[in-house]
């Protein structure tokens, strides 16, 4: 049994390593780039901690308290996350117009400066020894599983994530549901490098990850416009006159959000009719 320790540790520790040393970056200065990348870190210390849950019938609100300092910072990470996107959509969408909507272009400058700012009060409100209790809570809770514990507890959560694509493959996908997607995607795509990584073979083909990643693809585009079309609307309605001039490129997102949405659509069928058989 505690031959499998290392398998299962090493895994942990790699995003661990990586998550702790960006943590003690970002107390210094905030950066886009190193805060996605903690973001990353972060979500596969919850799905690794969410395996260990499903494995640890004994200590499974244990096992949830574990994340408990960071799910604030992982909250506001996303936050990182959607800011960044709505910058891209607003560069792609209004271009070089960009001039002409300025007032708007600030007001995502400020949304910026305000999410940064929150996400560096977290980090700094965080100890050290948080990092430390994590990890030490991890090792107890692995030290007494085997591989195939551990194989079973990937496989049913997997199991769990396709069931609902099943479900939804056969409506219309609605924007709540290609956010669960979106979510269910990285996890599984999480967990089946985390199988590599400790031994176990993948549940899925490379064809299917393959097209995994071009689903993914697809849909980083669609929560770009998504977030910008959700961003724009509150902008605009907190005023008592909108522009004309933001009539028009409002009409092109919004074209652009039903085009991305039936590509999802088409994707998603086509892949989860192979994941699931």
């Amino acid at each position: 049994m505690a031959s499998t320790l290392p398998q299962i540790m090493q895994a942990f520790d790699r995003y661990y390593d990586a998550g702790k040393a960006v943590f003690g970056e970002l107390s210094k200065k905030i950066r886009s780039k190193k805060a996605l990348e903690l973001e990353d870190q972060l979500f596969f210390i919850r799905v690794f901690l969410l395996v260990l849950d499903r494995a640890n019938f004994k200590e499974k609100q244990r096992v949830n308290q574990s994340f408990g300092p960071f799910k604030e910072l992982y909250k506001q990470l996303r936050k990182v996350q959607h800011i960044k996107m709505i910058q891209e959509g607003y560069d792609l969408h209004f271009g070089d117009n960009k001039g002409l909507y300025a007032e708007y272009g600030k007001a995502i400058a400020a949304d910026k400066k305000s999410i940064y700012t929150h996400v560096y009060e977290i980090i700094l409100s965080i100890p050290p020894q948080d990092w430390e209790n994590l990890y030490h809570d991890v090792f107890q809770y692995a030290k007494g599983l085997s591989i195939l514990t551990i194989n079973t507890a990937m496989t049913q959560i997997i199991n769990e994530e396709i069931e609902y694509f099943s479900f939804d493959a056969k409506t219309k996908l609605d924007p709540q549901s290609i956010h669960d997607i979106f979510k269910g995607i990285k996890k599984v795509t999480c967990l089946e490098k985390t199988r590599l990584n400790i031994g176990l073979n993948t549940i899925f083909t490379p064809l299917v990850h393959e097209q995994i990643i071009l689903l993914e693809e697809e849909m980083v585009a669609w929560h770009k416009n998504q977030l910008l079309l959700q961003h724009l609307g509150n902008y605009l309605a907190k005023k008592e006159k909108v522009s004309k001039k933001y009539h028009a490129v409002l009409t092109q997102i919004q074209k652009t959000h039903r085009g991305l949405t039936q590509k999802i659509e088409d994707k998603c069928r086509q892949l989860f009719v192979k994941m699931l058989h």
